[in-house]
Formats: C-alpha cells, structure tokens, sequence
C-alpha cells in the first residue's frame, strides 16, 4: 500500500522551498517534482528499488509520480517541491530528470541547480515586494537548467505501477478540480471505465484511506481555509465546498478536529495574521539555527557570481515641491547634544584625542558620555594597609582636562566597581574586563562617591560642575547584561549615589542609569521611577538608549562576520523595522505622561549593538544616521551616537582595519562614511522649511538654503535575524534588499531671484567610503603611513560648486542617489 501525499502551492507561486529537518517516512507519493539538497547530516532515499545515501553537499531529485521513502537521523535539508502541472507546456508525465549527486564523481555538474534553490530560499525568507515575481522567474531558470541538463527518458516507471500511479493521479487531479461539486464513487468510476467496487478497493489499497474519506478530506481543507481567511456563513463554506448541508459539515469537522467550527476559527483566526505567518517562518528556521544553513546556501552563490537580486538599475522617482516661504519651526539641532566614547581610559590614548580634538572643530558636541571613570583602568580607588581609602586623581584629572580643553561637557557615568571594593569581583564582562558587582562596604562606596564629586568641585569650580551631568551606572536592570543580582539591589545603589552628589550641592544635575530600549513598554523603567517618587530621590534628566535589537543579555555583545559562527548563542536579533527608533520615542514618549516632564537624552543608539557588523564600516551605517536623526529632529534632547573610535575593548582588538565595529573612526583613524553623516548634519540650518521621505530643507532666513537628500534601504529579514548567507567581508551590501536608486526632483518656489553658489556634498560607495575604496584598492592589509594617508585623501565626499541664476523665483534641482547615499546641497545668495 503506497500513500499519497498532497501538496498544497500558493495561488500564484508554483514552487514551494522549505529549511527542515527529515524524518522517516514510510513509501509514499505525489504528482510535484520534490529537491532535496542536504545542508548538514545525512539521509537513506530509496526511490522505486534503488537506496541512495546522500551526505552534506548532496543533491537529488525525485520525479513527478515516483515511489520513494526516507530514513534518517540527524539531518538539515532544503526541501524544493515544483508544481508539475505548472510547467505543463515543458514537462509531461513522461519527461524524467535523473539528478542525484551521490552516485556522480562530477560534483560540479550540480552547481547550477544549487545556486537556483539557494536564490529561491534567500527570496522566500526575505519576504520582500514583488518576490513571488522573482521567485517565478528563478523557477523558470530552475526547469531550463532540468531540461537542459537533466532530463532523460523515463526508464524507472514501467508496466502495471506505472500505469496504477498515472490512474490514481488523474483520479486525484479530478477530485481535487471538482470537489465542490456532487462527485460520487460511481461517476468517477464511470470515467475510468471501472466498477465502482474495484475503483473503491483500487483506491483503498493505493490510498491507505477509502475513497469518500479523502474526498472529504479535500474539502475539508479547503473550508478551513475559508474558515480563517473569509466571512461566510457556516452553510455558505459548506456549499462552497461540496458538503450535503451544513449539519454534515459540522459533524465532519467535530470528528476531524474535535471543536465545532465557529470554536475553531475564534481559537485560530488571529494566526492567520500576515505578520504573524512570517514571523512564524523566521522562528521555524530559527529553531535549526545551529547548523548554520543558511550560510552554507550563501556558500553556492558565493562559487559563482554573487547574487543581486535583478534590480539593480531600476529607481524610484521622488517629486519634491516646496514653498521656501511657509517656514515650519526653529531647529535645535539635539543630535549635537552629545557623543559617546567607550571608557574614560580611552581618552588618555593620543589618537583617541586627535578624533576627539577633529570631532569638535569640524561638527562640536556639548556633551560626551563615557563609561568607567571609576573602575580601575582609572586608578582612583586604593585603600591602605588597614583597609582604610583613598582616592588618586592623576588620571581622572587627565581626562576632564583635556575634554575641557576641547570644549566637552562630561556626563560622569559613575561606574563601573574597583576590585577593592567589589562584593563579587568575579563578576565581569568584556575582554578587558569591567566589575558589575555592588560593593561589599556600602560606607566606603559613599566615601567614594562624594569625595570624588568634592574634589570636582574643588579644582573644577562649583559654576562649572552643576553644567555638567551626573548618573548611576550602565543599564543596571535585571534583565540586562550590567545588571546587579536584583533590581533591589540597583535601585538602593542608585539612591544612596544620588544622594552623595546632592548632599555636595544640591544643584548638580542627576539623571537616571541610562536605560535600554528593548521593551519600553514593559514596567522595568517605570517600576524604577516609581521607587524614586517613593523615596524622594527623584532623577533631574531621563537617560536611554535606542538599540535595534530584539536580544539583551551577552548578545548585546555579539558579532557579525568571521567570527560570528563561532559564536552561534550570542547572536543579535535585530529589528526589521526600519522605523524602530521612531517607533520607539512614541512608546517611550506615550509611556511617559503620567511622570514628571523632564529632559530626555538619548545617550547611546546605533544600528546595532554589534562590535562586529560588517555594515558599520559602510554606507548603510551612514544613511542609517541620516535617516533616524532627520525623521526624528529635535523630537528628543540629544541622540548621541555609539561611538566615535574603534579603539574599544570589549572585544579583542581586531587586526583588520574594517572588522565592524561602531566607531566614526578606524584603528587607524580613517573617517567612515557615517562621521560624515554628522558633518552633513553640521550644516544645516536653524530654520526648518520642510521634510519628508528621503529629503530635508532648512534656511537662516536670509537666502542661504541648506538641504539633505538622502536613499536609505533597510536590512534584509535574513540579516536581522543573525543570518548572513550570501553576505562575505567584502559584499557586505548583500545584506540589503530592495536597494534602488532614488530619482529626486526637487523643486522650490518662491525662491528670491539672484546669483547663488549651489554646492553638492555626496557619499556613496563611490565617494566619501573608505571601505568602498579599501576594496578598489585591492582589499588588503594597509602597511604604511604613506598607503593610510592615500586612502584617507581618496575616502573624501565628492564635492560639486556650481553657480546659478533664479530668475522667475523657482530653483529645480535633480539628483540620481544611489543606495544608501546621502547628499547635501547648500545653495548660497551671492551678495555684490
């Protein structure tokens, strides 16, 4: 007894593609084309009499109609199942193709093949617009390379199997064509010239089930479907699809699914949801993660030419009007709030100054925000030979000197804990390890604290130091990877360190820990306000993050690229919104109504949390700079980018000068594409004119304009969720979809006639991108001052002058931006 399996397609894709680990499965059937391409482990396949075994890497494919079973243990395969009637203009029920690597010594031969599943996967995962059209075209290409190479004439079905296989198929493409008519077992017997007994006992001993059974069962399926996804009736689904009545209906779905329907569809419809189906797909390869499938597919593309989706010179076109004389609000300019470097130690390191010193004079920043002023790195804290403490400034000094000097203001993160004062100073985190520990003498922390906020004042004066901002620690928060043991524990710390600071002057700002953004709208954040309402220790700012992750604990920590896949349980899920940060504010902002109003300082965000993204040394990071502080200007109090130097430690040093991590400046102090994201940003000014998709335009009121275009293209779902596939070290702009080039035509009205400078300032993967051009270089290690200064002189924006006249008070500019470029265009009145 053989059994046939049904394969369900979508309306209009005919293939389907799966990641799944195979299990045994007794002889079975169906009328689709079935791929197996095993990604990891191994499986037994006997097709018809013969058993294959097939091992990673192997490929085989079994024909429309073929007897075949399964066994296996341990295994990931990519499963491609075509739907034959589909291609009925090509293939036949006769047409045979013999693909089955295991029994070829020429492995090459199969390439092909496994690029196309490979690029049927990557669509299919990424979900994006108009891939079903894609995903059909890449099914076409699939069949050619069958036909061409892999097809041969059918000597593997003959005599009585064949003929019974080719008589039940006929059956079952009338049952499933006419299931919503009145089908009985005598016309379809009649139709295939046989008794209705012997069509009953013929079908049975093929099917494994009785005729009116599966009849049923098709119908079934198909009302389920309506059930979920339609408003009829209870009788309207049961007429719809072949049932005598309703009262028949419900009793076969009682039987079937052990509820009555309307139970059914209130318990199931939500599911239905589209969001929730993909969300749904990405976590069922997410639970067969570990072997890494998805970048060993990424592994055949990368044999060939890298794959890009066929769009690569199609656009969209963005038609820009403005009135130059409907003046919207003033700009603040927040995003110069504050920047971020990784510990106060890093800035006793000279290169680490010279970005610092370049920093302020080319954009200026009031604020910055460091880690670890108290931890030992710093060699503040000591105590004597009876235990007793003392302070050593030397290096604190050192810092706030020289940050002064360039014009900084200091947030003074008060963390992380001295091991002479740890309770557990066993307990770190990073490579060059900090403590996370409470102290083991709560009287010796307050001596800590207020001595060193004392001698602030002293040598800096008590004018100046309540300019500056104070907090508590790093997201000290269970469910964090800074976190003390409790909650308890963070909450008691930061009212006791509040309080030292307050009892040296009460006007010295204290903020909040600064707060992840995960969940804002989960109570963590506000259960801590509320304990400070409590017990009057109420902070004078808000302190936040804005990462895009869906991860806390070490995979905040985690990295993309080589070694990435040596550390597959800390990887970083991140967000495939492209508005999380704007999504975010709004939950934060909404959360926030019933407490006290004050300042809110975004005081760290990026694109990610990595140490190790690739896409941080690119474009991508610098379009995404431009996108989310233009979108949301001004909408918080500062929005402070993590961070400016690569020279950080929370993993080992890297000795490739474009490893991913988050600075604006590499080891080598090479300027990224998104330190000029803020030099662009520098130059906007104080009037906002308007802003919308891709563009923003400000004036100073006295005929000066200063625009930004920008062609921002969101990561992949595959890429988010961890998975890099096709994305290597140097295409590391696979990671994107959907990036097309943006056709802006911007035209402004009411401009004042005259002479104006217009001057184009661009970014791209051909200008302004020192990895872009590392890789035109020939993408190999820099070994010289000299070959350092040449990529720093070739990794400038492209700069255009031009000049113009306005005569009929109307400017129209066009720009071509490519993906992820950015462009500012300042147009200046020419006075004589």
């Amino acid at each position: 007894m053989y059994k046939h399996e049904i394969i369900e397609y979508s309306k209009d894709v005919p293939i389907r593609v799966s990641i799944q680990r195979m299990e045994n499965t007794t002889r079975h059937w169906h009328g689709s084309i079935e791929i197996y391409l095993v990604l990891s482990g191994d499986i037994t396949v006997i097709l018809e009499s013969e058993t294959f075994h097939l091992i990673e890497d192997d490929i085989l494919l079994i024909n429309s109609n073929q007897l075949h079973e399964i066994h296996c243990n341990d295994n990931v395969v990519a499963v491609l199942q075509i739907k034959h009637s589909y291609f009925k203009q090509w293939i036949n029920d006769s047409t045979f193709f013999e693909v089955n690597s295991s029994i070829f010594h020429n492995k090459s031969r199969f390439l092909e093949l496994k690029r196309s599943i490979a690029k049927l996967i990557y669509l299919n995962y990424n979900n994006t617009d108009c891939d079903d059209l894609l995903c059909i075209s890449h099914s076409y290409q699939l069949l050619h390379e069958l036909v061409k190479n892999f097809k041969c004439n059918d000597t593997k079905l003959t005599g009585n199997k064949s003929k019974n296989l080719k008589r039940l198929k006929g059956i079952i493409e009338y049952l499933n064509d006419n299931y919503t008519e009145n089908i009985t077992l005598n016309t379809v017997a009649e139709r295939e010239y046989l008794s209705a007994s012997y069509l009953s006992h013929f079908f049975e001993k093929n099917m494994g089930v009785s005729f009116f059974n599966f009849l049923t069962g098709i119908r079934m399926n198909h009302a389920v479907n309506d059930l979920l996804n339609t408003n009829l009736t209870i009788e309207q689904i049961a007429a719809n699809n072949g049932f005598a009545n309703s009262r028949y209906f419900v009793s076969c779905f009682k039987k079937e699914y052990g509820i009555l329907p309307k139970q059914y569809q209130k318990e199931h419809r939500k599911e239905t949801d589209i969001n929730v189906v993909k969300a749904q797909k990405i976590s069922d390869y997410l639970l067969i993660e570990q072997h890494d499938f998805l970048n060993k597919l990424g592994e055949y593309l990368e044999s060939g030419n890298t794959f890009k989706k066929e769009k690569t010179d199609s656009s969209f076109y963005n038609i820009i009007n403005v009135n130059v004389s409907n003046l919207k609000c003033s700009l603040l300019h927040t995003f110069k709030t504050f920047t971020g470097v990784g510990r106060a130690k890093d800035m006793l390191m000279q290169k680490v100054q010279y970005e610092l010193i370049t920093l302020q004079k080319e954009i200026g920043f009031q604020y910055i925000k460091f880690h670890g002023i108290l931890d030992d790195s710093m060699m503040l804290y000591n105590e004597d030979k009876s235990g007793n403490p003392y302070l050593t400034f030397t290096y604190v000094d050192e810092v706030l000197d020289f940050l002064l000097s360039i014009g900084f203001k200091p947030l003074i993160q008060l963390s992380f804990m001295p091991k002479l004062l740890a309770k557990n100073p066993e307990s770190t985190i990073f490579y060059n390890p900090v403590i996370l520990s409470e102290p083991n003498n709560y009287n010796k922390w307050v001596y800590y604290i207020t001595e060193l906020t004392k001698h602030f004042i002293k040598r800096y004066g008590l004018s100046e130091v309540r300019t500056w901002l104070f907090s508590f620690w790093n997201v000290p928060f269970k469910t964090y990877v800074f976190a003390f043991e409790t909650n308890e524990i963070a909450y008691e710390l930061y009212r006791i360190t509040r309080n030292c600071v307050k009892e040296c002057d009460p006007h010295l700002l204290f903020g909040t820990p600064s707060y992840g953004s995960i969940n804002f709208a989960s109570s963590e954040f506000y259960d801590f306000l509320d304990y400070c309402k409590a017990n009057n220790c109420y902070p004078d700012f808000y302190n936040i993050h804005c990462y895009p992750v869906k991860t806390s604990t070490t995979k905040d920590l985690a990295t993309l690229g080589e070694s990435y896949r040596d550390s597959e349980n800390d990887k970083i899920i991140l967000s495939d919104d492209p508005d999380y940060m704007a999504h975010t504010i709004d939950c934060y902002k909404k959360k926030m109504t019933g407490y006290p109003k004050l300042p809110t300082y975004i005081t760290e965000w990026a694109s990610t949390s990595s140490h190790r993204d690739w896409l941080n040394d690119t474009c991508y990071r610098s379009s995404y700079i431009i996108k989310n502080i233009l979108e949301n200007y001004d909408s918080m109090d500062s929005f402070c980018n993590w961070c400016i130097s690569d020279t950080l430690e929370e993993l080992p040093l890297s000795n490739e000068e474009f490893h991913g991590e988050l600075g604006l400046f590499t080891l080598s102090g090479i300027k990224k594409p998104a330190y000029y994201a803020f030099t662009f940003l520098n130059k906007l000014l104080d009037t906002l004119i308007d802003k919308g998709n891709g563009y923003f335009i400000t004036t100073n009121q006295k005929g000066d304009y200063a625009i930004i275009l920008y062609n921002y293209s969101h990561i992949s779902p595959l890429y988010a969720q961890g998975v890099l596939f096709n994305v290597t070290f140097l295409e590391r702009y696979n990671a994107i979809v959907d990036a097309n080039s943006m056709e802006a035509d911007l035209v402004l009205t009411q401009i004042e006639n005259g002479d104006y400078i217009l001057t184009e300032q661009i970014v791209n993967r051909d200008y302004g991108s020192a990895f872009d051009e590392w890789v035109r270089m020939g993408a190999l290690p820099l070994t010289s001052e000299e070959e350092i200064n040449t990529l720093k002189g070739r990794s400038m924006p492209k700069i255009n002058k031009m000049n113009i006249q306005i005569s009929n008070n109307l400017l129209n500019y066009y720009a071509d931006l490519k993906p992820h470029e950015i462009r500012l265009v300042t147009i200046k009145k020419q006075l004589w």
